[in-house]
């Protein structure tokens, strides 16, 4: 649940998203003028490996602000010409506040903000609806706004990082990227089966259609789903001999896969095998095997298919 923060609370979570950063961490401030204490959480988190990415206002920073930052050797110094709000953001939290990173602000003035949590480490149990997390849509709004001030902005100085192999933030991907990159990696090994980015409600899937005439196949999560468009007839025919629930536990175990069909009018559901060696993370061939065990269930659906045609 989003909570509120008074000027103390913003100055402790501020200090808490530093220190808290795994890999990544966005600052979003037009003012700048950091303290040593919050320069050494900067310089710590840069030791941890955190890669920091800091946007400041054009024309609003000082040199020796400047010159503090650059030697934080992990960090991107951006400048935008026309931001006004203030953002601290990592992998677990998220604050959208009154307060820049300015030390006058946090001794002198009355601030307000908002923090966001993207975890439930701070919840004490199922009852504690106050530190548990946030609907993952407010974030992705705000992930979709600060990828547009970064976007907008001008490089000043280059992270470590980003000098070896370019700037890209995870943090700052929404699921839409997240999928379209999901896609991508599937489409390298599936020859002429091409996979799209495909929104359903605020979620987005990997999606091919006509994966074979009249049945789309979609990648949701960790399990695939085939979808076959055709009459209620002849789906009744296919379930009469695919139907799952002449098994035990209700799946057949086809490839690499646990499929699941109990109903005529519902999906096909394939799951993970448990204990398949496609399945281990070590495994370097996983797509490539992947894709091999989809063959299996679709030899064995594809016949099926052809023999109920009029």
């Amino acid at each position: 649940m989003a909570e509120f923060l008074n000027t103390k609370k913003i100055r402790d979570y501020i200090e808490k998203i530093i220190e808290t950063a795994e890999r990544e961490l966005v600052i979003i401030s037009p003012y700048l003028q950091i303290d040593e204490y919050l320069i050494n959480l900067l310089k710590n988190a840069d030791a941890r490996g955190v890669e920091t990415t800091l946007v400041y206002k054009e024309q609003k920073v000082n040199d020796a602000e400047r010159n503090k930052l650059k030697q934080i050797d992990n960090l991107n110094l951006l400048h935008h010409p026309n931001i006004h709000c203030k953002t601290y953001y990592n992998e677990k939290y998220l604050i959208i506040t009154s307060m820049n990173l300015f030390d006058y602000s946090k001794r002198n003035n009355r601030e307000m903000g908002v923090l966001f949590r993207r975890t439930n480490e701070d919840s004490t149990g199922w009852n504690d609806y106050k530190n548990k997390k946030d609907d993952e849509s407010i974030f992705q709004d705000a992930i979709a706004e600060i990828k547009s001030i970064i976007n907008s902005s001008e490089f000043e100085k280059d992270s470590r990082e980003t000098k070896t192999i370019g700037f890209e933030m995870d943090i700052i991907k929404t699921k839409y990227d997240l999928i379209v990159e999901k896609c991508n990696n599937y489409n390298k090994f599936s020859k002429n089966k091409k996979f799209i980015p495909f929104q359903s409600g605020e979620d987005w899937y990997c999606k091919c259609e006509n994966f074979l005439d009249h049945v789309d196949l979609v990648f949701d999560g960790n399990r695939a789903v085939i979808d076959i468009n055709f009459d209620e007839n002849r789906l009744s025919q296919l379930f009469q001999q695919l139907s799952t629930k002449k098994y035990e536990n209700d799946y057949r175990a086809i490839g690499c896969f646990r499929m699941f069909w109990t109903y005529h009018k519902s999906s096909i559901y394939l799951y993970e095998l448990k204990g398949h060696r496609v399945w281990q993370k070590e495994n370097e061939d996983f797509y490539s095997s992947f894709f091999n065990g989809l063959n299996e269930v679709f030899k064995t659906i594809k016949p099926v298919i052809e023999a109920t045609k009029k």
